[in-house]
């Protein structure tokens, strides 16, 4: 499941002049520069979102507040090998992110290290939800096997499973930034889902 951080091995480059308020201008600050106060607003925006996913990954408080503080300490070690060509900002924090949580978890071998289903099936209400309903709360899935199987997936499902799971974001914004029709992403998130829940040994 870890997707490997977009390395640039470039001469270091300019910020991008057309918004320096950016999240991309301001992690190329950091990685040019070590900017402080660069860091400094990347840190304001995404700390209550980075606790939010260790939180869902966790299910541990104060894990979750660790989470913040290692992840963001990753992001201002590992600045200089952001490269802006190859993907936004929020996308190569959140996978920083998220690779961090997983080597917290397997350093402390916290048990029963789960999600549980309403972490992975939608539940956004909607009539077309029903198949998520059907097994909510009635099943665990180990992070370790997410990890594992999450890379089998087509890029595009790997895509949309990011989104909603990752991002946390609904329907309409995940397919938004994925510039998808929602039916597409709806179809894309049905199939990803039902290959993990195979992959893993989960009858459908």
């Amino acid at each position: 499941m870890k997707e490997s951080l977009a390395i640039s091995t470039s001469e270091p480059r300019s910020i991008p002049k057309t918004d320096p308020d950016s999240d991309e201008s301001l992690l190329i600050a950091v990685g040019n520069s070590q900017d402080t106060a660069a860091f400094n607003r990347l840190f304001e925006r995404f700390a209550k979102k980075i606790f939010a996913m260790g939180m869902k990954l966790t299910r541990n408080e104060q894990l979750a507040q660790d989470l913040v503080q290692e992840a963001m300490l990753m992001v201002w070690q590992k600045a200089p090998l952001y490269d802006l060509d190859r993907g936004n900002a929020q996308s190569w924090i959140f996978t920083l992110t998220r690779n961090r949580c997983f080597d917290m978890l397997r350093k402390i071998k916290r048990q029963p290290s789960t999600i549980s289903a309403d972490d992975i099936w939608p539940t956004d209400g909607e009539a077309d939800s029903v198949f998520v309903h059907e097994e909510t709360g009635s099943l665990e899935v180990e992070i370790a096997q997410i990890e594992r199987f999450y890379s089998d997936l087509p890029e595009s499902q790997q895509a949309v499973v990011e989104q909603i799971f990752i991002y946390d974001r609904t329907h309409e914004e995940a397919a938004k930034a994925l510039q998808i029709p929602l039916g597409t992403l709806k179809s894309r998130l049905r199939l990803g889902v039902g290959k993990l829940r195979q992959l893993i040994g989960i009858a459908s």
